[in-house]
């Protein structure tokens, strides 16, 4: 009698949980839009962010989440390219062809470095790398092609190196976007995960 309640309750368990992630929102996060100056930039960082955004989500234990992979199968499948802007009539053809509640998009809007240096002669060399990204992003109801959330994010980093008599250094960082544009989309799917959808 006690194995059958237990093998009972773990059956009411199981379906509780599959009835929670029944009703979790299904969502597609579709790559980013460049509408920074400089676009070189922003392909190295495209991917990334479309990634960091789906861990975040997944993390976030709101949304069913498409895997990348499986969105870019399914979107070859249905002949279909979305990124960036979309039009609500294009997200709602899409939200049905891919069977998601939601879909995630948006645009870098800022994205580049800026190098300052001071130097006099070969005794002393300062250099100081600054980046700077700024991001987008919109949630787009499959349904009603109504934009229901929209946030942006801004972020900053700043390296130095010093050198004296061709001795010392610093932090020149060719990986400044990573330190930038990570926190950014963090930040952004705090928000998202915060709002009321």
């Amino acid at each position: 009698m006690r194995r059958l309640v237990v093998v009972a309750l773990v059956g009411l368990f199981a379906c509780a949980l599959a009835a929670e992630a029944s009703e979790k929102p299904r969502i597609a996060v579709l790559e980013f839009k460049s509408k920074a100056d400089n676009h070189w930039w922003y392909s190295r960082g495209a991917g990334a962010a479309q990634d960091v955004f789906v861990t975040e989500l997944v993390k976030s234990g709101k949304f069913r989440v498409i895997e990348r992979e499986q969105l870019d199968a399914l979107m070859r499948e249905k002949n279909l390219a979305l990124s960036g802007d979309i039009d609500p009539s294009t997200a709602v053809q899409a939200g049905r062809l891919l069977g998601v509640d939601y879909l995630l998009t948006g645009a870098l809007t800022e994205y580049g470095s800026s190098d300052s240096n001071v130097s006099g002669s070969w005794r002393f060399q300062a250099k100081k790398k600054n980046f700077e990204a700024a991001m987008n992003a919109r949630l787009i109801d499959t349904e009603t092609g109504e934009i229901v959330w929209a946030d942006e994010g801004k972020a900053d980093e700043a390296s130095f190196d010093l050198k004296i008599h061709g001795f010392g250094g610093g932090v020149d960082d060719d990986k400044m976007f990573d330190k930038v544009l990570k926190p950014i989309v963090q930040q952004l799917a705090a928000s998202l995960k915060a709002a009321d959808i």
